[in-house]
């Protein structure tokens, strides 16, 4: 089992220098996606793997730095004659997402489709399947793949994602490794140190409170007003981990080692440090802040 960091930043932030979530484990030489934030095809290519090698892709959650280009890589797959099935498993409003992608697409069907040529229709090739609750998502011969609900959206009534949307952790088990991705959540409490116990690589997102707030009020690009700025910050505060947090949760869950992403305020205007200490402060064990293109065993 290998796992590729192919995106470490966190979003909605685009940056020159990480591009956004994204997970690669190449299990018995099959790869599998998890996440697919903006510009994950190029991280593919650069990872030296083709698009139209990747069959299964798994969303954590419905934001867009993470379920931004799961569409367009299915795209360029059937564009470069794929024909067996690219499925993709994520959080309700999953399937609605493909009925919508399959018309944005259309116009390339009709531009690319050799009739002579016996091209696939891509509603053939473009699967999506919603999932529902907790438990086994996934299985073949390489991996199982279980969800948790986790604690990134605590919506209230009158919330658009109110009773529907939801953010989930994936834990996968392979021949050799268990790999955990917290996707992005805020403190569970127990439920996912249960989760996570005994995890060989344990993915987790974090960020730095300080920097953040620092950050959007000082970056002319970010423009959100007085009044959104508090609300904002408890998102950050209440649905998102910090590094101590993240390393209270791996010592009690006795994983192998730590792999940070979906850095927030992310680029390379903090040390690795700034997120890595904390960890430590609780955690023993081995703890990287990863990079695009990072790979871990």
């Amino acid at each position: 089992t290998r796992l590729v960091t192919l995106g470490t930043q966190g979003g909605p932030r685009i940056i020159p220098t990480r591009s956004q979530p994204a997970n690669l484990l190449v299990v018995r030489g099959t790869y599998y996606l998890f996440d697919a934030g903006n510009g994950v095809g190029r991280q593919l290519a650069l990872a030296h793997v083709s698009v139209g090698d990747i069959g299964r892709i798994f969303i954590t959650h419905n934001h867009d730095d993470h379920n931004a280009d799961w569409g367009t890589l299915m795209g360029l797959a059937w564009s470069l004659g794929r024909k067996e099935p690219v499925i993709v498993y994520g959080p309700r409003g999953t399937e609605s997402m493909l009925l919508g992608f399959l018309q944005y697409f259309a116009p390339n069907v009709a531009n690319r489709t050799l009739v002579k040529g016996g091209t696939t229709p891509p509603e053939k090739v473009f699967v999506a399947h919603d999932i529902e609750q907790d438990g086994l998502v996934y299985q073949d011969d390489n991996i199982k793949v279980t969800a948790l609900e986790n604690c990134h959206f605590h919506y209230v009534p009158g919330d658009p994602g109110h009773g529907w949307q939801k953010s989930y952790a994936f834990r996968v088990q392979t021949p050799d490794k268990v790999v955990v991705f917290s996707g992005d959540t805020g403190d569970c409490g127990k439920q996912l140190v249960e989760f996570a116990r005994g995890a060989d690589i344990l993915v987790h997102e974090v960020i730095s409170l300080p920097a953040i707030e620092k950050r959007i009020r000082s970056d002319p690009a970010v423009r959100y007003s007085e009044e959104q700025i508090p609300a904002l910050m408890r998102h950050m505060r209440d649905e998102h981990t910090s590094p101590e947090d993240i390393g209270k949760l791996a010592a009690a869950a006795g994983v192998g080692q730590v792999v940070l992403s979906h850095l927030v305020p992310g680029g390379d205007e903090l040390p690795d440090s700034a997120y890595s200490d904390g960890v430590r402060k609780f955690y023993p064990g081995p703890v990287t802040v990863a990079k695009d293109l990072m790979e871990f065993h």
